[in-house]
């Protein structure tokens, strides 16, 4: 009976389970869905991330120029690489062009070329080129030769919300909007240990 039975083929296919699934969680991913922006929800945003090659320039040198670009829309960014005296701002400048060509031509992306602006920019540290330098008296030192590289996030700006009908505020240091209210100076009120000026 038993060498009868292992010579049939079993016509059950067992079911595998997919990588990462779980008995509990099998379902969940169809009851999610997505709600639209009209009904409350949040806004697909894209982005698009792009670095430039290692170069010779120092990290310090180059935080200069991220710094700059932060936040600017992209040719805002082209045209104050362009302008810019230092020396790495030709080559961040082809870069910035380039990842705007990549973001507007590829299906993947498709992204607005007049919405686009620099996230983010930050500076990565690359291989520090060492050499002999020579010193008096027979010495010899180690001259580094820094090499850096930047990276830098492009996404589409989004419309500004108004706030019962004026303009959103910048941000600016020293100038945030705060709670508190200006009260007129009381008259009657005494004065405890007055300075030797005024205030004003």
């Amino acid at each position: 009976m038993a060498m009868h039975l292992a010579g049939k083929k079993s016509t059950i296919n067992p079911v595998k389970p997919e990588l990462g699934a779980s008995s509990l969680f099998g379902d969940i991913a169809s009851h999610i869905k997505e709600v639209p922006v009209e009904l409350g929800g949040k806004p697909t945003v894209k982005e698009y991330q792009f670095s430039t090659a290692n170069f010779k320039t120092s990290p310090k040198k180059l935080r200069l120029l991220a710094n700059q670009i932060k936040g600017l829309d992209i040719q805002n960014a082209i045209n104050q690489m362009e302008f810019s005296q230092k020396r790495p701002a030709t080559r961040i400048m082809n870069t910035l062009a380039f990842a705007r060509t990549n973001a507007t031509t590829q299906e993947k992306y498709a992204m607005d070329a007049s919405k686009l602006y620099v996230d983010r920019a930050w500076v990565g540290k690359g291989v520090y080129a060492r050499r002999i330098k020579i010193h008096a008296r027979g010495k010899i030192g180690v001259m580094h030769h820094p090499a850096a590289h930047m990276k830098f996030t492009l996404k589409e700006r989004q419309p500004e919300v108004m706030e019962a009908g004026r303009a959103r505020r910048r941000n600016i240091r020293g100038w945030k909007r705060t709670k508190k209210v200006w009260m007129p100076l009381i008259e009657d009120k005494p004065i405890y240990n007055p300075p030797r000026l005024y205030n004003w």
